[in-house]
């Protein structure tokens, strides 16, 4: 159902991704006049949120971020609805380690959600051909993929269908933040004022936040994900769960999900370099690296030998680590909302950040508990990043 309140003030929205998409169309059925500024393409080859999918999950080692998934699960079930067809599905999940299962099964119990614990020789019994190695795994029936492309494509479809204003290859360079009114500016001299702005610019955001007077931790990664399958075959994978194989000794940890016809998409948690100077400035340059292909490819043949290990498709796209893995949400001035630090989990997010920023956008305070973690006083005025981000299942 789309939510009207009558005309509600000026807003821009920075950045047409996983969160400011969505958060744009929510505030554009509040009766907000809302302008989408977008440096590249929603989902395209240089953003942040490009791909057919990403994982989502309810299972993570802290009971809160367990809840604010809950709370995404619920938020997803709403976006469908507002959309006309769905923007994820459940698959189920099996997470893997010899640390965090203890934390993952109680995280879960606290939400109400079950957990099926399975020894380390059963693994095969919830995901086929993955080999075992010693390490217990829990099952998860509340995870699955969300469809990143269809969810950004068609909330753009609904945004400019209410009437908003979409700018795409536009880029903003600056915000000029007042106590009533924001100006955001634009590359060749143009400014936009706005009541309210929202600044969700994902890698983009560093080189905004001088304008705004405060200094976060950020660090910009780019990271490559491999599509595997065989290509001669329809559908070119079979249709397992998600996976979290969480790091065993030297290895890293990988994540990997269905596709749904475009093969099983697989990830290792390990980025291919931090972006150059720390920010998006025009650090633009996406080549896959044909080692981390072939690392992923021999990976998959060892260890997930129901995939047929062969690539159909690469992927680069780019995450913003926090100083603390956390995301950085809250306003910043009384004109700006601020939302960053996806610390690579933003998009299993993107239908409740739309519901929740645009609450904060609007005026409200947020959860008490989420804004205790996500506050972007909490890092002091720290600006160095921190040299190693958290590993899954070690956050």
């Amino acid at each position: 159902m789309t939510e009207s309140t009558g005309h509600a003030g000026r807003v821009v929205v920075v950045g047409a991704g996983a969160w400011g998409l969505p958060a744009a169309l929510r505030l554009q059925d509040r009766g907000f006049a809302v302008t989408l500024v977008e440096r590249f393409e929603p989902g395209g080859p240089l953003a942040s949120s490009g791909g057919s999918s990403r994982l989502w999950r309810l299972a993570d080692t802290v009971v809160w971020r367990a809840r604010a998934m809950l709370e995404t699960l619920r938020a997803m079930e709403r976006l469908s609805e507002r959309l006309g067809e769905p923007v994820f599905r459940r698959t189920g999940l099996v997470w893997r380690d010899d640390l965090s299962l203890p934390a993952v099964a109680a995280a879960l119990e606290s939400i109400g959600q079950p957990v099926e614990r399975l020894a380390a020789d059963r693994v095969g019994e919830r995901f086929p051909g993955l080999r075992p190695d010693g390490r217990d795994a829990l099952y998860v029936e509340q995870a699955g993929v969300v469809h990143a492309d269809r969810l950004l494509a068609r909330s753009l479809a609904a945004f400019l269908a209410a009437g908003g204003e979409f700018r795409p290859q536009t880029r903003v360079v600056g915000i000029d933040p007042g106590d009533a009114l924001a100006r955001v500016l634009l590359e060749g001299g143009e400014a936009l004022e706005a009541e309210q702005v929202l600044l969700a610019a994902g890698p983009g955001t560093r080189e905004l936040l001088p304008g705004l007077g405060i200094e976060l931790p950020l660090k910009p990664y780019i990271e490559q994900v491999v599509y595997l399958g065989d290509p001669g075959a329809e559908p070119p994978a079979p249709d397992l769960p998600g996976l979290v194989d969480c790091p065993i000794g030297d290895s890293p940890g990988i994540y990997a999900m269905p596709n749904e016809g475009r093969g099983y998409k697989v990830g290792l948690d390990q980025p291919l370099r931090a972006l150059a100077g720390g920010t998006l400035g025009d650090d633009l340059e996406r080549d896959e690296r044909p080692e981390r292909t072939e690392a992923i490819r021999a990976r998959i043949e060892r260890d997930l030998t129901a995939v047929p290990p062969h690539v159909l498709a690469t992927q680069v796209c780019t995450w913003t680590d926090s100083g603390d893995g956390d995301f950085i949400v809250g306003r910043v001035a009384p004109t700006v909302t601020l939302a960053c630090g996806d610390s690579g989990e933003g998009f299993k997010y993107a239908a409740f950040m739309g519901e929740y920023l645009s609450d904060l956008v609007a005026g409200g305070s947020g959860d008490p508990e989420f804004q205790h973690y996500w506050d972007p006083a909490r890092f002091g005025g720290a600006s160095d990043p921190r040299e190693h981000f958290d590993a899954i299942g070690r956050h």
